[in-house]
């Protein structure tokens, strides 16, 4: 087999006939060498100017290469604050987004009711305000309809907090609303068995109304009252109330691990320094 003598180290070595022509380096070590060595600024076949600031497409401001941003993320750049990506990005919504579907179930999902349903509670203190009950189950009312005031849907002061019985008897109040069980009494009496104290189904009839529990405190960090699903607060160390309450505590309490073959003064691991604060 024919020789070659390496471009970085000068040692010959065996290639095949047809790599005599390509063959430059003995190891990808020594092609690493040159190449930290030769390919460097506008050598580098990757070479693009240098450029290390931009202009942001929003407020006009010139921006550079934050310290821990590696160099392929700040070349998609266009904005320098997450304020001005907000205000001069374009986000497309509807029918304009290119993977709009006009008969996808998710546009009827009542996504808010959720949220909606733990603020109404937890603002009336997880008791019932008709009838003062407290360690059951408890819904959140529209005081104003759902289907005729959708504007008000999600506004908490359109909401109040009811126990499965008033709730039922709030919505069972006309014949229109009631639920026809099958089995209707003399006078209409009892037309509607539901919720049934021992949460068993009646035929014909939803189980609605059954018991679950709840829990009741205080957000970690702002100690606000707030009251969530039990299947919602089982096995979590810490609940708040909201998401930027989350993200407080968790910056308050971060601890930073000690880098890899970092030593400092005493012979110990340093901790890691945070990556410093800039533009994004």
């Amino acid at each position: 087999m024919p020789d070659v003598k390496c471009v970085e180290c000068k040692v010959k070595f065996h290639v095949t006939p047809a790599r005599v022509g390509t063959a430059k380096f003995c190891s990808y070590s020594c092609r690493g060498k040159w190449r930290s060595k030769n390919w460097v600024g506008k050598n580098n076949p990757r070479w693009t100017g240098g450029q290390r600031t931009k202009t942001c497409q929003f407020c006009g401001k010139k921006y550079g290469l934050r310290p821990c941003q590696p160099i392929t993320s700040f070349r998609k750049q266009k904005f320098c604050s997450k304020t001005c990506s907000d205000n001069g990005g374009y986000r497309r919504k509807g029918e304009e987004h290119p993977n709009w579907k006009p008969d996808s179930r998710r546009n009827d999902r009542r996504g808010k009711h959720g949220s909606w349903a733990r603020a109404v509670v937890s603002r009336d203190g997880a008791t019932c305000v008709k009838c003062g009950a407290s360690g059951v189950e408890l819904h959140a009312h529209h005081i104003k309809s759902f289907r005729d005031y959708p504007e008000l849907r999600w506004d908490v002061d359109n909401g109040t907090t009811l126990c499965f019985r008033c709730h039922w008897a709030e919505h069972t109040a006309l014949t229109a609303n009631g639920v026809n069980s099958g089995n209707i009494l003399p006078g209409n009496a009892g037309d509607n068995p539901e919720p049934s104290s021992g949460r068993k189904p009646v035929e014909g009839v939803t189980t609605r109304g059954r018991a679950y529990r709840r829990w009741s405190g205080n957000c970690e960090w702002c100690r606000t009252f707030i009251t969530k699903r039990w299947s919602d607060a089982i096995g979590k160390s810490h609940l708040f109330c909201s998401r930027s309450c989350a993200g407080k505590y968790k910056a308050a309490t971060r601890t930073w691990r000690p880098m890899k073959n970092q030593q400092n003064a005493n012979g110990g691991n340093s901790p890691r320094a945070p990556c410093p604060k800039g533009m994004i």
